[in-house]
C-alpha cells in the first residue's frame, strides 16, 4: 500500500506570519518581523511531517526582495523553495498553481492542501480550489487533523470565575480570540468571542465557562463576524419595535446571517463575496460597525491593565505618571512653535487636498477616500508624499498592508525615532470616508469627500507632525518615539486600527499613549465645545490611564488654544458610560490594554444631564460633507499635539 503523501500547508505573510512594512514607493519591504508564536507553530507543523509553503500577494515588490525579507527574519528556512508562490489571491488561479507545485513530486492523487490566511475572501477562493483553510496559524494543525469543524464561539466568564486568571485558562486552549465584551456590567465578568473547533468548545464547557456556539459549522472558514450597532433600537428603548433587523435582514433570505443579538447590537456573519457596504442601519451614529478580527493578544497577560506585563501593552505594571506622562506645562518657545505650525490656513489647505476641492498638479482630485473608490489609493499615495516631504529624510515613512473583503488596503505610518526613553506615542486619524447615508449611494463611483469625517483628523495629524518636526529642529528634545498613523477602513468596522493595534500588542510594543482625532471640524453655533473620550468599561485601569491623557489635553488647551472652552470629558465614571466607547480607532488600542483618548467635535449628548445640547454634523456620512471650521479644528489639533509633544519630550 502506498504511503499517504505528506500534507502541504501554505501561509500568507503579512498579518498572518509577520508584521510587514512597505517602502514609500511600494517596491520593497523595509521591515518584516515574525509574530513571536509563529516560528514555534511552523516548527511543530514541520515536525509532524507537514511540508510548508508561502502563498502571498507581493504586489509590485520583486520576488527576490520578499525572499530576502523572509530570510532576514529567519522564516525562509521553514519553506520549501518550490512551494513559495507569489500572486494575487483574488481568484482560484494562484491556488491552482500552488496545488500543481505541491503535487509535482507526489504520485497519485496528491497531498492534502491547507491555506492559512487572515482574509475570508482569499480563504473562499482557496476552498474552491480544493484546499482546506484556516484563519490563523494556531488552528492549522487542528484543521489538518480534521477532528471537528470550526465554530464562532461566545465564551462567557461566570461571576464565580471573575477572580481567576481566566485569560490564562483560555490561552491554554487552541482558540483564536476575536473580541472582548462586558458581561453584566462587571469588568471582570467578560465575554470572549473566538474561533475554535467543537472539541475545544467542549473542553471550555468542562472548565466551567458558558459557551454559546454561534452560526453554522465551519462558518468561520469563509465568513467574517461583525458587530452591527443598532442605534435606532437603542434610542427608542425596549418594546418599541423600532430596530433595523427585520427591515435589513427579514425579506431577502439573509436572516440566517444574524447569529445573535446583544446589548451592543447584532452579531452578523458576512460571507466572502458579500460586503459590509450592503448593511447600513437607518439612524446609525458614529462608529456603528465593528469587525471582529483575530487577535491572540486580546488574551495576553496584563491586557486589562492589572497584571504585570514587563515590556508589554501599556506598561501595565506602572501607573501612567511613572510610565512617562508629564506635568502639563509648556515653555513659551514650545507654545510659539505649536501655534505657528498648526494654523487654520494650513489645516484648511490639507482638508481641501484630501476632500477633493483642491488637487496637486498632475493628480486627480481626491473626491472620495472610500475603500471601494480609486480615490482611496490616491489618498494613500498623497499621504506618503506629504509625510516624506514634511519629514525631510528624518522620518521612516511606509505603509501597513492588510486585506479586507478580498481587497488589499494600506494604512500609512511615519515614525520619528526617540532619543533614549522607553515607550512609543501615537498621533492618529482615519483616512477613509463614506457617503453611505445618502439613498442609492454607490461607493465605487460616487463622491465621499469626508471633509470633517475624517479629513479634519487627517489634517490635524499632519499639523501635529509639522509642529513636532519644528520643535525637534529647534533643539527641543523628544525622548520617546512618536508615530503618526492614518488608519484605513475605519468606516468598515475599525479594520485598519484593529489590525495595527493587534499587531503591536502581539509584538509587545510599549505604547504609552494614543491620541486619536476623528471629526474635529464641525462647529457653527457659539459658544464652541469639543469632546474628549476616554471611557473603557472593560478595565478600570485602562480607563483611568486613558482619562489621564484626556486631562493632559484639557490642561494644555488654554496654553495653545485659548479660544477653546474646557472640553466635555467622557470617562465612563458617571454611571452613564462613554457614548464613543467602541466607536473610533482609539478603542482598538484600549482593547489591547493601551491608554487611548479620542478628541472630537461636540457630537454626542452629555456628559451628564446639565450639558448643553450637542451639535452633530448634519452632513455626517453624506457626499455633502465638504467643509470644516478650520480655526476650530486647528485649535483642537493644537491642544492634542501639545499633549503628544509633552508625552514624548518629558
Amino acid at each position: 500500500m502506498a504511503d499517504t503523501p505528506c500534507p502541504v500547508a501554505f501561509f500568507d505573510i503579512g498579518n498572518t506570519l509577520a508584521r510587514v512594512r512597505v517602502s514609500p514607493d511600494g517596491r520593497d519591504i523595509t521591515d518584516l518581523t515574525p509574530f513571536p508564536d509563529v516560528p514555534a507553530v511552523l516548527a511543530a507543523l514541520r515536525g509532524r511531517g507537514v511540508r510548508l509553503g508561502v502563498l502571498s500577494d507581493r504586489g509590485p515588490i520583486p520576488a527576490d526582495r520578499v525572499d530576502t525579507a523572509l530570510d532576514r527574519a529567519g522564516l525562509l528556512t521553514f519553506f520549501e523553495k518550490p512551494l513559495v508562490r507569489y500572486g494575487p489571491k483574488n481568484s482560484t488561479l494562484v491556488f491552482e498553481q500552488a496545488a500543481a507545485a505541491a503535487a509535482a513530486d507526489t504520485p497519485g492523487s496528491g497531498p492534502r492542501l491547507l491555506f492559512v490566511g487572515e482574509d475570508a475572501a482569499e480563504r473562499a477562493f482557496a476552498r474552491s480550489a480544493g484546499f482546506l483553510v484556516a484563519p490563523h496559524p494556531s488552528l492549522a494543525q487542528r484543521v489538518l487533523d480534521g477532528t471537528a469543524p470550526l465554530r464562532f464561539l461566545r465564551v462567557r466568564v461566570p461571576q464565580r470565575g471573575a477572580g481567576s486568571d481566566w485569560r490564562a485558562m483560555l490561552r491554554e486552549q487552541p482558540l483564536v480570540p476575536l473580541h472582548l465584551a462586558g458581561n453584566g456590567g462587571s469588568p471582570q465578568a467578560a465575554e470572549v468571542y473566538a474561533v475554535a473547533d467543537a472539541a475545544t468548545a467542549l473542553a471550555l464547557d468542562d472548565l466551567g465557562f458558558s459557551v454559546d456556539r454561534l452560526g453554522e459549522a465551519d462558518e468561520p472558514l469563509t465568513a467574517d463576524l461583525y458587530l452591527l450597532r443598532d442605534d435606532r433600537r437603542a434610542e427608542n428603548g425596549f418594546g418599541s419595535a423600532a430596530g433595523n433587523a427585520t427591515g435589513l435582514f427579514g425579506g431577502n433570505g439573509s436572516a440566517g446571517r444574524v447569529l445573535s443579538s446583544t446589548e451592543e447590537g447584532l452579531l452578523v456573519a458576512i460571507p466572502a463575496g458579500q460586503s459590509l457596504e450592503n448593511f447600513h442601519f437607518g439612524g446609525a451614529r458614529h462608529g456603528h460597525h465593528l469587525k471582529l478580527l483575530a487577535s491572540p493578544a486580546l488574551l495576553a497577560p496584563g491586557v486589562d491593565g492589572r497584571s504585570p506585563t514587563g515590556a508589554g501593552p501599556a506598561a501595565a505594571q506602572a501607573d501612567l505618571a511613572a510610565a512617562g506622562l508629564p506635568a502639563p506645562e509648556l515653555s513659551a518657545a514650545e507654545r510659539n512653535l505649536l501655534v505657528r505650525h498648526i494654523t487654520a490656513e494650513q489645516l484648511g489647505q490639507d482638508v481641501a487636498r484630501y476632500s477633493g476641492s483642491e488637487r496637486s498638479p498632475g493628480e486627480p482630485a481626491i473626491d472620495s477616500r472610500h475603500i471601494l473608490h480609486p480615490g482611496n489609493a490616491s489618498a494613500v499615495r498623497a499621504l506618503v508624499e506629504d509625510l516624506t516631504a514634511i519629514g525631510g529624510g528624518r522620518l521612516t515613512v511606509g505603509t501597513q498592508r492588510f486585506v479586507h473583503e478580498g481587497r488589499p488596503l494600506e494604512s500609512v505610518e511615519a515614525v520619528l525615532p526617540g532619543t533614549g526613553a522607553a515607550g512609543v506615542v501615537l498621533v492618529t486619524a482615519h483616512m477613509d470616508s463614506t457617503g453611505a447615508r445618502q439613498a442609492g449611494y454607490r461607493a465605487p463611483i460616487d463622491p465621499a469627500p469626508g471633509a470633517d469625517d475624517d479629513g479634519s483628523g487627517v489634517a490635524g495629524v499632519l499639523g501635529a507632525l509639522r509642529a513636532v518636526m519644528a520643535l525637534a529642529d529647534a533643539d527641543h528634545a523628544h525622548r520617546r518615539e512618536i508615530r503618526f498613523v492614518f488608519f484605513n477602513a475605519e468606516e468598515h468596522g475599525l479594520v485598519g486600527s484593529r489590525a495595527y493595534a493587534g499587531e503591536q500588542a502581539r509584538l509587545g510594543t510599549d505604547i504609552r499613549a494614543v491620541f486619536q482625532m476623528d471629526m474635529i471640524g464641525f462647529d457653527t453655533v457659539a459658544p464652541s465645545a469639543f469632546e474628549l473620550h476616554a471611557g473603557f468599561s472593560l478595565s478600570p485601569t485602562v480607563q483611568s490611564r486613558s482619562r489621564t491623557i484626556a486631562d493632559l489635553i484639557a490642561a494644555l488647551a488654554p496654553q495653545v488654544s485659548p479660544g477653546l472652552p474646557a472640553p466635555q470629558i467622557f470617562a465612563g465614571t458617571d454611571g452613564q458610560g462613554d457614548p464613543a466607547e467602541g466607536r473610533s480607532d482609539h478603542y482598538s488600542f484600549q482593547l489591547h490594554g493601551y491608554p487611548a483618548c479620542l478628541a472630537s467635535e461636540d457630537f454626542f449628548a452629555g456628559p451628564g444631564p446639565a450639558a448643553p445640547a450637542p451639535e452633530p454634523n448634519p452632513n455626517y456620512h453624506l457626499p455633502a460633507d465638504r467643509t470644516v471650521n478650520a480655526g476650530y479644528a486647528a485649535d483642537i489639533a493644537r491642544a492634542t499635539a501639545a499633549a503628544a509633544w509633552l508625552t514624548v519630550s518629558r
